[in-house]
């Protein structure tokens, strides 16, 4: 929410502002100065004796000079500590006074307590809030069970609350703000309660996996000014990356969790028999293409097991899915993500029938005409630990790529939402990035996704064409999944890799929105140097009314009419949009019922896992218009085309 400006407020003229600050002076943009009558950030901890160490560190910050950065025009959420807080930490480290503080300890502990957005404590939810911090780090928000306090990071107490000032709102804490510089594999060591996984992780080698951390030949293709090519759907700009962070999520049992599943924890052993019953069943083809102490071997149980509760992007689990455009209380929101163990992918949900919590690999309830039990490994979301280049979460049972995993569980229409495939977006904090709104100072930002010939921002996408490839963030009024897409203009021709599926034969399935401002785009499907066209040119203006389409309202239509349209439908390689998918704020409107919500089958293939297949995108006009990709479809033949059951709506 944007908090509304309560005072009058003067824009002052560019040749009238002259603005000093004690020992901070910097110039900012004058159109971004304003006369207050109230308080700023600034003033407020200036104006209160028991905040004036906070204030000093703001003044002894690096350029741009934090202190007038909360002394101007914008909208921000500032945890304050007050000086008793910050008192304690300069004891913890032998110091007395904030003047022996670096300036780069300045920066950091002002940047730590600083969101550009504004939260109400009625705003946030439990978990992390949704925009990270000046130094690109998420805060945690928790409710003390006991006193109801609400806890900031685990520890800090907010002590006043909501305090509204001209640029955003204020909330004073006892405790300074901290966060962990550690690497994930650091992180995993000073953690005994999972000190039996990390044996593992140790034994595979797999700690070798967790060491990137930014991309240094971003910097050949790295704009200075931060500004990406003209201007997303909104009219806004588009935004440029800074830089090409890599990062790590991982979801962890401790000891007593493997413990109470049953597996003998007295040593290493126990887990590795456990593996072995796990992942010998599920991949029997590789059984004894390892050594029984082989474990740096991918294909050794112990090693995917430990792989497998990785992913190679950064990202908490409010972002893992969203409830943009479903129906929340009846449907739960559904992402897949790969893991960092080959060849597999992992179910994340969450929604009113998950208690409003993320579960992994679950499948609760119809579908298909059939009904399934399996409640899913449960993510213990406070249980969050934030380093500089990853994020764990504990976790209340084992997570495994089990037999049922593979047969029931993805056994089943998969649906990744396009910005899903490229992990990057959600390490640099690109992906489901704003609140879904249009207001200026809570919506999101639009991100070319930089590529060239021969450098991709995103490893997933190999690029045939150089364009303008951007991420379109969340807008709750658009016609999209989840609320966002992937955009390209120009003459584009580039190709996102297929998230890996069990082996079987799959429609491919490409959803879309067509609207009069597209163009006509040619899909391929490729593998092993093979680019497969993918039937005629897909015409991205047509409506689903179109008579080569056959789209036709449910209104009025009894079950069998609709099932025969659909049936039409489908036999013209379309289907009509999820009946999960509900658009705008009120979410009245069914993409069902909207002809303009497609999925077209651009081919029938066998995939197989562990193989890498692409589906490429090239633009059929000379002068191309915009193309969108929302979301891909693998839907398993025992789905599409079983003769008991028939493919449910959703």
């Amino acid at each position: 929410m944007m908090v509304a400006m309560k005072k009058s407020y003067i824009i002052l003229s560019a040749c009238m502002l002259l603005f000093t600050l004690n020992s901070c002076v910097e110039e900012l943009k004058t159109e971004n100065f304003y006369t207050f009558t109230g308080e700023t950030i600034t003033d407020y901890v200036e104006n209160r004796e028991s905040l004036s160490m906070f204030a000093e560190i703001l003044k002894r910050t690096s350029e741009p000079c934090m202190a007038n950065l909360l002394d101007a025009y914008g909208q921000y959420t500032c945890f304050i500590p007050n000086n008793d807080a910050i008192m304690a930490y300069l004891a913890a480290r032998d110091l007395s006074e904030v003047s022996q503080l670096s300036v780069g300890e300045c920066d950091t502990i002002a940047k730590n307590h600083v969101v550009k957005v504004p939260y109400l404590t009625t705003d946030m939810p439990e978990g992390t809030l949704g925009k990270p911090n000046m130094n690109d780090r998420y805060i945690q928000v928790s409710i003390d069970s006991l006193s109801g306090s609400i806890l900031i990071n685990k520890d800090a107490s907010i002590l006043t609350r909501d305090e509204e000032v001209e640029n955003g709102v204020v909330h004073v804490l006892n405790k300074v703000l901290q966060h962990s510089n550690a690497m994930i594999i650091d992180m995993l060591q000073q953690d005994d309660r999972i000190s039996l996984f990390r044996e593992a992780v140790e034994l595979t080698g797999f700690a070798d996996e967790l060491t990137g951390y930014i991309d240094l030949n971003f910097e050949k293709v790295r704009r200075d000014d931060g500004m990406g090519d003209g201007t997303d759907r909104t009219g806004q700009p588009k935004y440029y990356p800074n830089a090409r962070y890599l990062g790590y999520t991982a979801f962890i049992e401790t000891n007593e969790v493997l413990a109470n599943a049953g597996i003998d924890t007295s040593s290493i052993n126990g887990l590795i028999k456990y593996a072995k019953d796990i992942y010998e069943t599920s991949f029997p083809d590789d059984k004894g293409q390892y050594g029984e102490d082989e474990y740096t071997n991918p294909k050794h149980p112990l090693y995917r097991f430990v792989a497998y509760h990785f992913l190679n992007r950064k990202i908490n689990t409010d972002k893992m899915t969203t409830y943009f455009h479903i129906v929340q209380n009846t449907y739960d929101a559904v992402d897949f993500y790969e893991t960092m163990c080959k060849g597999t992918i992992v179910k994340v949900s969450r929604g009113g029938k998950t208690g409003g919590k993320t579960r992994l690999n679950r499948r609760k309830g119809k579908s298909h005409g059939q009904t399934y039990e399996i409640e899913g490994v449960p993510v213990i979301e406070d249980e969050m630990y934030d380093g500089s280049n990853g994020i764990y979460y504990l976790i209340d049972e084992p997570l495994v790529y089990s037999k049922e995993v593979v047969d029931v569980v993805l056994k089943d229409r998969l649906r990744f939402d396009a910005a899903t495939l490229m992990p990057e977006l959600a390490t640099n904090n690109i992906f489901r990035n704003g609140d879904g709104t249009e207001n200026a100072g809570t919506r999101g930002l639009a991100y070319q996704i930089p590529n060239t010939m021969d450098y991709s921002y995103v490893e997933n996408l190999k690029i045939y064409q150089e364009a303008v490839v951007y991420y379109q963030c969340p807008v709750v009024n658009f016609w999209c999944w989840y609320a966002d897409e992937i955009i390209a203009e120009g003459s584009y021709d580039f190709a996102i890799k297929l998230p890996p599926v069990p082996s079987g034969t799959y429609e491919v399935r490409y959803g879309y929105v067509p609207m009069s401002h597209r163009g006509v785009v040619q899909v391929y499907l490729e593998w092993d140097n093979v680019s497969k066209p993918c039937g005629i040119p897909i015409d991205l203006t047509e409506d689903g009314t179109s008579p080569r389409i056959g789209w036709v309202s449910d209104e009025g239509k009894t079950e069998e009419e609709k099932l025969k349209i659909d049936k039409a439908m489908h036999n013209r390689g379309y289907l009509k949009g999820p009946i999960t998918q509900a658009e705008n704020w009120s979410k009245d409107r069914l993409a069902r019922d909207q002809s303009n919500h497609l999925r077209r089958i651009v081919a029938t293939e066998y995939l197989e896992n562990g193989k890498d297949y692409y589906i490429r995108f090239r633009a059929v006009d000379e002068e191309a218009e915009e193309f969108m990709f929302d979301y891909l479809e693998l839907c398993p033949k025992d789905v599409y085309d079983n003769p008991q059951l028939q493919e449910d709506r959703l």
